[in-house]
């Protein structure tokens, strides 16, 4: 683990399961704070951008691209000017010393709404990467050095632009490390969360996301609450763990769908191994004509003649690269990505299919570990598991029926369910 001095900005983690109130609190808590506490409230999708406008009573504004600037320009315009401020994720990654330094000097609180992207593994091909590794300058130096800590800096001055541009801007800004000489590493800066002086995470299962092990990686401290709802009123109260929480309403709620004795066809019987439904699975899967067009027609068959459902009433999904292939029949306009989260767009559904196996990616899962920074990678997969589904009407607390042919994640949402992780 990185050995860094540990921040004093509070850093709340309000873990609560979807649609129990974490935004609205966020709202009330903003609404109801003294004028001279400034907020930057950050979220994945512009419709609930709009939702902190419409729903504020602080007057927000919202970075803008204009002739003469960037949204990034206009983020550090209004930052200028202590105003309140929301956005989405993508504009917040692009952060830089500049924008934290404004930041600390206006003395802002940051509520995310759900962890972000944190960590990127930068594409350079290994041929490249070596020959960076090996490369020297005009005086003989070593293009890139890597410290202790495993960041990477640039030490070329005379290089102006190549192939090699990406990189060389992520060294300089600090932002890049890398491992075991195999693969570099885009890390969210993580003095961006220090410049605050508070900082409210709203999420699940926080304990087996990236951003937790981000955390952990740069010895952030952290607390844990949780939000409940007093009759319109939000609150925060103690954090519940995981295996204390009542699920009972849950259950009765998720209806996992099972093969019965009488069916032609077990559906459920394509998923048997570890592994199936992973990427590298579904790459071969979907090699095959018959293997492709059977895992299609499971799909159909579920929502079709099981569910007797109309497509308008489905929401499917699998890893974006297989999406086209795998597509059930009628369901193209009902894809949600698997990594959805955060979006009430898709709260009328009432039957899931989810043909996935989430994993950590393997690299960066040493990544983490090799610094000392413990990682469960199921619980990584349940959280991501319940993100997707929750965005479906069960959020609304109205029941749903959901096909996952993945034995392995099957079991992990059956395991949630019952109260055994």
């Amino acid at each position: 683990m990185l050995c860094q001095k540990p921040t004093t900005t509070k850093i709340t983690i309000i873990d609560s399961i979807m649609g129990s109130g974490k935004t609205s609190w966020a709202i009330q808590y903003m609404n109801s704070s003294p004028r001279y506490k400034k907020f930057i409230y950050i979220t994945p999708f512009l419709n609930e951008v709009e939702r902190v406008l419409n729903s504020s009573v602080r007057k927000f504004a919202q970075p803008e691209s204009k002739k003469r600037g960037t949204k990034l320009d206009s983020l550090k315009d209004l930052i200028y000017k202590g105003e309140d401020i929301v956005s989405t994720h993508a504009l917040f990654q692009r952060m830089d010393n500049e924008l934290i330094e404004l930041i600390e000097m206006q003395g802002y609180t940051l509520i995310l709404d759900e962890v972000m992207n944190v960590i990127d593994q930068v594409k350079i091909s290994k041929d490249d990467l070596q020959l960076l590794l090996t490369a020297r300058t005009k005086t003989g130096d070593p293009v890139i050095t890597i410290d202790d800590k495993g960041f990477v800096h640039w030490n070329d001055k005379e290089y102006v632009d190549g192939n090699f541009e990406h990189i060389r801007n992520l060294a300089n800004a600090d932002n890049l490390m890398i491992y075991d000489n195999i693969a570099m590493y885009w890390l969210f800066p993580v003095s961006a969360f220090k410049g605050f002086e508070e900082v409210f995470v709203l999420t699940y299962i926080f304990n087996g996301q990236i951003q937790r092990y981000y955390y952990d990686l740069f010895n952030l401290d952290y607390n844990f609450q949780a939000v409940t709802n007093n009759n319109g009123n939000y609150e925060l109260v103690a954090y519940v763990s995981l295996q204390k929480e009542n699920r009972v309403h849950l259950m009765e709620l998720m209806k996992i769908y099972y093969s019965q004795p009488t069916d032609r066809t077990d559906i459920n019987k394509i998923g048997e191994k570890t592994t199936a439904f992973s990427k590298s699975q579904l790459n071969k899967l979907t090699g095959n004509i018959t293997q492709q067009k059977l895992l299609k027609d499971n799909g159909f068959n579920f929502y079709y003649n099981k569910m007797k459902v109309p497509s308008n009433e489905v929401m499917w999904t699998t890893f974006l690269s297989f999406e086209k292939k795998l597509c059930p029949k009628n369901l193209k306009k009902q894809f949600v990505e698997v990594t959805a989260r955060a979006t009430n767009d898709y709260a009328d559904k009432s039957t899931c299919i989810y043909f996935a196996n989430r994993y950590m990616n393997p690299i960066t899962k040493k990544f983490f570990t090799s610094k000392g920074v413990k990682v469960d990678e199921d619980l990584f997969a349940l959280s991501e598991l319940l993100q997707w589904v929750f965005r479906s009407r069960v959020r609304k607390g109205k029941p749903i029926n959901i096909y996952i042919p993945s034995k392995r994640m099957r079991t992990l949402l059956e395991k949630y369910l019952n109260n055994e992780l």
